[in-house]
């Protein structure tokens, strides 16, 4: 094989994400192909070589000797031209990464994070937007959104973030006079519209499924619910990730350890299925995802 022959770049692509994962099945998925897929390119790629580059099992590969040697080479190459390809689409004008979010997430959990992405890639700006409606890829030209639900979302690929777990949370002053269930008739539940159902899902879970003793107000979002929680106006049901900067700071406690993690049920980062995938929008994945996996 001639020395100065380039190997095919879609395999070396492939053969980046799986060393980097040391797993097909997470490869396909971060591809967004099938494993099979995955198999034939990192075959194409062994075979231009004439070289072994995993030794395979069952559940994991694992780079040979020569595999790893590969990928300290190859990651650095692709990400040499990763970062030429961002700083030569930004002299043409190349425009903002465009992220969707909730207010309440975006406040309490995205941009407190930030920070570091930033400091990891100064040269992507991201243009962070919130609403808690639907997101309409194709006619907003939003490039990815942090969404709530099941992520079953045909033609969107959906990748869960955080656990959504419910967990009631009031101002220290209130938390005084509650001590037992039956003490949250005599104050008032508070909650956002978007999830009006969050306060019967925790009841039910311990136990108590008449919600007709017990009063209610709704607010537009979450933040508007621990705003309200913190003057004393109630107990507020609350996301724990999301609340934990104000249990932390003291202004709101926990009123009860009792806790309902929704499963499924939780913040997605969705991106169109119909897309490639910008090296922009991969490097903010990557991150997001590994953010993620520190915070659980």
């Amino acid at each position: 094989m001639p020395t100065d022959k380039l190997p095919p770049l879609n395999s070396l692509r492939v053969f980046e994400v799986t060393a980097k994962l040391s797993n097909m099945q997470q490869a396909a998925a971060r591809l967004h192909v099938t494993p099979a897929a995955v198999s034939k390119q990192i075959q194409v790629l062994e075979q231009h070589l004439d070289t072994q580059l995993f030794v395979r099992s069952h559940r994991k590969l694992q780079l040979t000797t020569a595999g790893e040697k590969y990928y300290a080479h190859i990651s650095t190459a692709l990400n040499s031209i990763r970062h030429a390809t961002r700083e030569v689409s930004q002299l043409s004008g190349s425009k903002a990464l465009k992220i969707r979010a909730y207010t309440t997430f975006a406040m309490y959990w995205l941009i407190p994070r930030l920070t570091s992405f930033h400091s990891l890639f100064p040269d992507i700006n991201i243009e962070l937007t919130t609403s808690l409606l639907w997101v309409d890829f194709d006619a907003e030209g939003v490039d990815a959104a942090i969404r709530l639900g099941d992520g079953n979302w045909p033609g969107l690929v959906a990748l869960p973030l955080i656990p959504n777990i419910l967990t009631a949370v009031c101002s220290p002053a209130v938390a005084e006079s509650l001590h037992t269930l039956d003490d949250l008739k005599q104050t008032t539940l508070l909650h956002t519209l978007a999830r009006s159902d969050d306060w019967q899902h925790w009841l039910a879970s311990q136990g108590c499924t008449d919600m007709i003793d017990f009063h209610h107000r709704s607010y537009e979002s979450s933040v508007l619910v621990y705003q309200a929680a913190m003057r004393g106006q109630g107990v507020g049901i609350a996301q724990k990730a999301l609340v934990l900067p104000l249990i932390e700071r003291g202004d709101l406690v926990y009123a009860f350890p009792q806790e309902l993690d929704m499963q499924s049920y939780t913040y997605y980062f969705v991106m169109p299925g119909n897309r490639p995938i910008s090296s922009d929008l991969q490097a903010f994945h990557d991150w997001l995802i590994n953010r993620a996996e520190i915070s659980a």
